[in-house]
């Protein structure tokens, strides 16, 4: 699907969340990513706002910031560490989307939910 891998998850006590991120690449960049767990895709998001980094998003998971989302995530990604599992980001950044009608295509937005329904990652809460 063009993922590559940029970083990793690793246990932090001195964490909010107990877990800390580690990025090699697209740190700057608006993504979608994936958090691989044995080499299965266990969770997809995307950088939701236009000026949101990978390394914006990865913060507010590791600090738990903002919806109930990141704090459940984080949960999940640190008892897969403790149970001795890696947890690896992996992204995506598309091309720029095409305009339409003078509108820009956001393909962040818009690979989300087709790639959630393709892995149908555990983590992903069904709606």
């Amino acid at each position: 699907m063009g993922f590559a891998r940029a970083g990793a998850w690793r246990l932090e006590s001195t964490a909010k969340g107990g877990v800390r991120f580690e990025l090699d690449a697209l740190r700057h960049d608006r993504v979608v990513y994936a958090f691989v767990v044995d080499d299965a895709v266990a969770y997809i998001g995307i950088c939701d706002s236009s000026g949101t980094t990978l390394t914006d998003r990865m913060s507010r998971y590791q600090n738990m910031l903002g919806a109930g989302t990141n704090e459940r995530v984080v949960g999940l990604i640190r008892t897969a560490i403790s149970e001795g599992h890696a947890v690896l980001i992996y992204a995506l950044k598309p091309a720029p989307g095409p305009d339409h009608l003078n509108l820009a295509v956001d393909y962040i937005k818009g690979l989300e939910f087709p790639l959630i329904a393709r892995f149908n990652p555990p983590w992903n809460k069904r709606r």
